[in-house]
């Protein structure tokens, strides 16, 4: 099984999603790992993990992840092509547009690869 990270921004004006998007360089094992996730377990298999978060500590999470989108496998032409404009996204919407987001909800949801 593996993981990934799914984030859904929420509007303050309209209680709706304004911003989704699954950050493949944001390491889901270390948010499993935080408090504030809470596991759940509708499907019987898959355990997703959970969390809303306000702005000030989803811009946290962001700075805390933002070298890993640049460095390693994330730093190749390739993955930058992907990755740049998420960050860009992220930073618009955590700093520029902050005052559009109620909350973020994260979700660290559990997939099968189908390698085994």
């Amino acid at each position: 099984m593996a993981f990934s990270v799914k984030i859904s921004g929420i509007s303050k004006e309209t209680g709706g999603v304004v911003l989704h998007m699954e950050p493949p360089w944001w390491k889901a094992d270390q948010l499993t790992k935080d408090e504030r996730f809470v596991v759940s377990n509708e499907t019987g298999s898959y355990f997703d993990y959970d969390t809303n978060v306000s702005v000030k500590e989803m811009r946290e999470l962001h700075e805390g992840f933002r070298l890993a989108a640049v460095t390693g496998v994330y730093g190749s032409d390739g993955w930058q092509e992907i990755i740049t404009p998420m960050l860009q996204k992220l930073d618009e919407a955590l700093y520029s547009q902050q005052d559009e987001y109620s909350y973020f909800h994260i979700t660290v949801f559990e997939w099968e690869t189908g390698l085994g």
